[in-house]
């Protein structure tokens, strides 16, 4: 989405999308004075981490803004072998829901943490490109301790980071 301050058109359109996703949505608990408080800070985190002025916020930006952590998956996947603690302790961080399973915004962390533990620049074609990888492979649309397994075997990693590569 193009937000910036240096047009007043922008800014409308971007305060009437925050808006809508607030106000519209299940947010029922949220003001529309919080939902002009929240649009004031995207714009201030905007014109901060907007490396290139362009008005939009790419992969690379966004990382910096929400300053990720160490990528989390380096801490494991260059283990010389992983065990059924590493593989628990990768579902517990990533599945946000507690649902035992890594599906959606959970699924694109993981292959984004994957991405970057390749040295790739996170892009959305980056992230959609891992995420369809890991779905064909696994055969399901959310990944479990058996999937993560198996898709952090040596085989496995090799194929995600030539068809990730790909897309970058």
């Amino acid at each position: 989405a193009v937000v910036s301050t240096q047009s007043t058109g922008e800014y409308s359109e971007f305060s009437k999308f925050m808006r809508d996703l607030f106000l519209k949505g299940d947010c029922t608990d949220i003001t529309p004075e919080q939902v002009e408080k929240y649009t004031a800070e995207v714009i201030h985190i905007m014109d901060t981490y907007d490396e290139n002025r362009d008005g939009r916020f790419e992969m690379n930006e966004l990382a910096k803004a929400l300053k990720i952590e160490e990528n989390y998956l380096n801490k494991i996947i260059h283990k010389k072998s992983i065990k059924d603690k590493h593989i628990q302790k990768i579902l517990t961080h990533y599945n946000s829901n507690v649902d035992h399973t890594i599906e959606g915004p959970e699924l694109c962390a993981f292959v984004g943490d994957l991405a970057r533990s390749f040295n790739l620049k996170l892009s959305l074609s980056v992230i959609n490109s891992g995420v369809s990888f890991v779905k064909d492979t696994v055969g399901t649309e959310y990944v479990d301790q058996q999937a993560i397994r198996a898709l952090l075997s040596p085989a496995s990693m090799d194929k995600m980071k030539t068809a990730i590569k790909m897309a970058d």
